[in-house]
């Protein structure tokens, strides 16, 4: 590494000072825009600061804070972030190029149009221009953390670290040919026109990621984890998936669909004396259209069922558990007792669905079979005047779902995430709200 006692070490006081004169420039009332390029920066705080336009080229800012601090079009070429909290910073249009990362939480920080590329920090020793540190001048960031980050048209080529959590960010056409995503978390990541050409993702888990106009040449998916994975088939035949899990096609089915219902069909009727219960797992059913088919007891488990029609569908006591049912119409659907756990459910439609619980007989009483829907992922769904009495939302994702006049009597939704969502004429009677976020009392 560069030899850090040649720089100058900035204290918290001088920083506080140094921002008041930045503030001022950025407000055009003179001031000084901050400058802490090649200094000593450890262990600062620079939490809700307003950096924009700041100069820190090859600072030293190991363990310091920029958690909502706005970074926005700052110059962090070289810099070292090794183990600093960024959690909801802003650092749009930042350069980061060559900058240290290892151990750094970027969750939910905004990234759009940040440069990640690779770029090596030259310093100057005996009159020549060296390479100010010993490594090869790509951006490290193993252990760094980018969950839940928005970072569309980002440039992130060959930079991403091995082993990575990415879960749920967001890389809308983003640039990341030859990245390292080997043993990364990937699930519910959005790769929409992302450039993944020679990327590595063998062995990574991209259950529910997106990577519709994605461009894959060269990329490499073995022993990935591609079974609810939004990918055309041609975008994939450019790549290489051997020995990777994907999703099974309707035409590698022993049967039709069509005799998989009537079978199935008779098997319910029959309380399991004829016929045969369906087994549907891990199977492609993107975009087909079911509705007003009975699947009772049904097997949906990591089954592909985006943007599929399933209107007046009877899904009591199926499971859908780590389905991919993205935008899937459910509209009528009888859910009861339905087991959804771990579900990418984003923009699903499922207004006036039954999913209160199922009552099963145990000798001369009955049991209440709620629903259940916890660690699913409902952001921006459509459940309105839906009946969820008693259903379980632990630890779900409710972002911005529309819950007008929905029936939440009795629902388990502790350590729910509810930002954004529409709660207008909800009944919330007896709901177990702890731990809950986001949920704002609104007026009827």
């Amino acid at each position: 590494m560069m030899k850090t006692d040649e720089r100058a070490r900035i204290s918290q006081a001088d920083l506080d000072a140094l921002y008041g004169q930045h503030v001022l420039f950025l407000r055009r009332k003179g001031g000084k825009r901050i400058a802490l390029n090649m200094k000593r920066a450890e262990r600062l705080d620079f939490s809700s600061k307003f950096l924009m336009a700041a100069d820190m080229t090859g600072a030293l800012l190991d363990g310091s804070t920029f958690t909502r601090a706005n970074l926005s079009e700052a110059n962090l070429f070289g810099a070292s972030l090794i183990n600093c909290d960024l959690r909801y910073a802003t650092l749009r249009k930042t350069d980061l190029r060559g900058a240290r990362l290892r151990s750094a939480n970027l969750s939910e920080a905004v990234l759009d149009f940040a440069d990640f590329r690779e770029g090596t920090l030259l310093n100057k020793s005996r009159g020549a221009l060296v390479n100010a540190y010993a490594d090869d001048g790509r951006s490290l960031m193993e252990k760094a953390m980018f969950r839940n980050v928005q970072a569309k048209g980002a440039k992130f080529s060959r930079s991403i670290a091995a082993g990575t959590d990415l879960t749920n960010a967001n890389f809308e056409n983003a640039r990341m040919n030859g990245a390292d995503f080997v043993g990364s978390t990937l699930k519910k990541v959005n790769f929409t026109g992302a450039n993944l050409s020679n990327c590595n993702f063998c062995g990574a888990n991209l259950q529910g990621a997106i990577l519709a106009g994605a461009i894959l040449d060269g990329a490499q998916f073995q022993d990935a984890d591609l079974t609810t994975t939004v990918v055309g088939r041609e975008a994939l035949s450019k790549a290489d998936v051997r020995n990777a899990r994907l999703p099974r096609g309707l035409e590698s089915l022993e049967q039709s669909i069509q005799d998989i219902i009537r079978a199935h069909s008779q098997w319910v009727l029959s309380l399991g004396a004829s016929g045969a219960q369906a087994n549907l797992s891990a199977v492609d059913l993107r975009d087909v259209d079911l509705s007003g088919t009975d699947f009772s007891a049904a097997n949906f488990q990591t089954a592909m069922l985006f943007d599929s029609r399933l209107m007046d569908c009877c899904f009591t006591m199926a499971d859908l558990s780590s389905c991919n049912a993205m935008g899937a119409d459910l509209t009528d659907a009888d859910c009861r007792g339905t087991n959804f756990k771990g579900a990418m459910l984003q923009r699903i439609r499922l207004p006036d669905a039954d999913c209160s619980p199922m009552k099963i007989r145990a000798g001369l009483n009955s049991i209440d079979w709620p629903t259940n829907f916890s660690d699913a992922d409902l952001t921006d769904a459509d459940l309105r005047a839906g009946n969820f009495q008693g259903a379980t939302f632990a630890q779900a994702l409710l972002r911005a779902a529309d819950l007008r006049g929905a029936d939440l009597r009795n629902a388990v939704l502790v350590d729910a995430d509810l930002t954004d969502a529409d709660l207008r004429e909800a009944d919330l009677t007896g709901a177990d709200l702890r731990g809950a976020i986001g949920l704002k009392r609104q007026g009827r």
